[in-house]
């Protein structure tokens, strides 16, 4: 039986910090300081209504239970709460549990995880989001002391943009942003800080919630990133988790749109006619499941629904840094789905180290089949026990295990290799090189390293030690370092060396410096001598330069290609062509996801 689309009426929501812009967004309320309208709930005496069709007047809880063929999931309550809200004023920083902590803390089914789609916010706008404290014991203190704010980041936003915020990050709307809200169907808040602020009714402050608060958030903080992915000319993914899925819908012309399971569509901009039956902004609607839609007008909507229970095969990568460490699901075909990263701190022992990336793998075995996980590092690295020897950025870790350490907590295929050897695996199979048979990689970034790959595969030599080019020496003159030879490529040419020149010299960073004519024709004589060294000593078919000191390319390019060509054989000259990186920060990730 065909089925129409099913409009629901809001339940509004008293806040001490909302007001009356919602109204902008076409709800209409008389009460004062109305904060939230949530469209979609089925939450006990706070529900969204149905107002037109054959179900109209039911409660959402009451659709849901009694017409489930509606929805096509067996999900025992609805899981899914959509709410419009106006920040008038700063939000209370707050964090959420997840799934496991609010059974165990409140005996609800389901945990906090929420994402916004940012509807409205004044120029220059930030929002809270995560914090700089190391151990849960630091966090406490914190909050007991009223000192939170000073460890809270902040995280600049606009119209448009869309955030995730999984259970347990700390987060904050600020006054002026608008938001859209998607998150399990879950009413559970731990309130950390709140301004000091007191409810005009009784006077007193709101309740913190400290204790529960600190055990729920992540610390030290992950962060969380998953790049928006086109499905078609209207439809954007902007994120798709364990929980629910959200969509972007760009209405221009006809649309013709068939349903498995039911999706949720929120009116954002414009207007849309649904089977002929317009709608406004402000508008939540359910398209029930295996129906088909046709969709007209201009609008923008965004719609979710619940994640299919089915898992997709996929790999990990794990990038660890001097200054971060990312863990990334990476797709079979080489694509980054999603990733958290966070701050390295090898200061803290590898065992924190080892936590985060166990945390953060648990989460994804809830989406996807992991088939295997790889580790790219900074060298050297002794490969046939798993285990850093002496990277010099990564000073605290050196001569410990990770390999065997992360397979027992995972008890998942674990393998280690030098970071710029598994950029340059990513950059062979997916990237830049990947139409060549021989490519060398050289990243120029905190360091300098390198790696040769022969017909995708990777070349490590008799000691896992080949392409090992930032300690390659360029000037026998060159600065002293702990690890590296004196006069080494890395110690001349990398970003760190860069960075502390500019210092030494007066210049506020190392692009600033490179706009200097004598420094940058100096980098660009270190590193051109390295690159013709790879030359003559490899010959391969092309190299590809990668690290963040390229993104001051446009600077030093033409020169650096024109240094190299003068310092190789005259019949070598434009032979090796030397092209910047195709899969820019994601190399490391994906060439990781990719050893055997």
């Amino acid at each position: 039986m065909k089925m129409t689309a099913i409009p629901l009426q809001p339940h509004f929501e008293y806040r001490l910090w909302g007001g009356e812009r919602l109204k902008r967004f076409g709800f209409q309320f008389k009460d004062a300081s109305i904060g939230e309208a949530w469209t979609a709930s089925a939450r006990p005496n706070k529900g969204s209504i149905v107002t037109a069709g054959p179900f109209a007047g039911m409660t959402l809880e009451k659709l849901y239970n009694e017409q489930r063929e509606l929805f096509g999931i067996e999900a025992q309550t609805f899981p899914l709460l959509i709410k419009w809200i106006d920040s008038n004023e700063d939000l209370s920083v707050q964090v959420h549990p997840n799934n496991e902590l609010a059974r165990l803390l409140e005996n609800e089914p389901y945990g906090k995880n929420e994402c916004w789609y940012i509807l409205d916010a004044p120029a220059g706008a930030e929002i809270l989001y995560g914090h700089t404290f190391e151990s849960k014991d630091t966090l406490q203190q914190s909050l007991s002391d009223s000192h939170v704010m000073s460890g809270l980041s902040r995280k600049h936003v606009s119209q448009g943009d869309f955030i995730y915020v999984p259970a347990g990050t700390v987060h904050a709307l600020t006054k002026g942003v608008c938001v859209l809200e998607i998150q399990q169907s879950s009413d559970t808040t731990y309130r950390l800080y709140d301004y000091g602020r007191l409810e005009q009714a009784t006077g007193k402050a709101r309740e913190l919630h400290i204790s529960k608060g600190a055990q729920a958030t992540f610390t030290p903080h992950i962060d969380y990133m998953e790049p928006p992915l086109p499905l078609d000319h209207f439809r954007t993914r902007l994120t798709h988790n364990p929980y629910f899925f959200v969509e972007k819908w760009m209405i221009t012309q006809h649309e013709i749109v068939e349903t498995d399971t039911f999706r949720l569509l929120s009116v954002v901009d414009g207007t849309i006619e649904v089977d002929g039956v317009s709608f406004d902004i402000g508008a939540t609607l359910i398209l029930p499941a295996n129906q088909s839609f046709h969709l007209s007008g201009e609008a923008t909507c965004i719609v979710t629904g619940v994640a299919p229970l089915t898992k997709p095969m996929a790999r990990i990568g794990i990038d660890i840094g001097g200054t971060q460490t990312r863990v990334a699901v990476v797709s079979t075909d080489g694509r980054v789905e999603k990733q958290f990263k966070f701050k390295t701190r090898p200061h803290l022992g590898l065992d924190q180290l080892l936590h985060q990336i166990a945390l953060i793998v648990g989460q994804f075995k809830l989406e996807y089949d992991i088939a295997q996980v790889g580790i790219a590092a900074p060298g050297p690295l002794d490969l046939k026990h798993g285990s850093f020897l002496t990277p010099p950025n990564l000073p605290n870790w050196h001569y410990q295990a990770i390999v065997e350490p992360l397979h027992n907590r995972l008890h998942l295929p674990v393998t280690l290799e030098n970071d710029a050897n598994a950029a340059a695996l990513a950059e062979a199979k997916f990237g830049a090189g990947r139409h060549v048979d021989s490519m060398f990689y050289v990243t120029v970034s905190t360091g300098i390293g390198g790696g040769f790959v022969y017909k995708q595969q990777l070349i490590s030599g008799a000691h896992n030690s080949a392409g090992e080019v930032g300690n390659m020496i360029i000037r026998t003159d060159g600065p002293t370092h702990p690890t590296l030879n004196s006069g080494a490529l890395e110690t001349r040419a990398s970003g760190t060396a860069l960075h502390e020149r500019a210092l030494k010299k007066g210049f506020s960073n190392s692009t600033t410096l490179l706009h200097n004519d004598s420094e940058r024709d100096m980098f660009v004589d270190d590193l051109a001598t390295g690159l013709a060294n790879i030359i003559h000593t490899i010959d391969p078919d092309l190299i590809v330069l990668g690290g963040g000191v390229t993104a001051s390319a446009p600077l030093y390019w033409n020169q650096l290609q024109d240094a190299v060509a003068m310092r190789v054989y005259p019949h070598l000259r434009g032979e090796t062509p030397l092209v910047l990186h195709q899969l820019q920060g994601d190399a490391g990730v994906i060439g990781a996801a990719f050893l055997s």
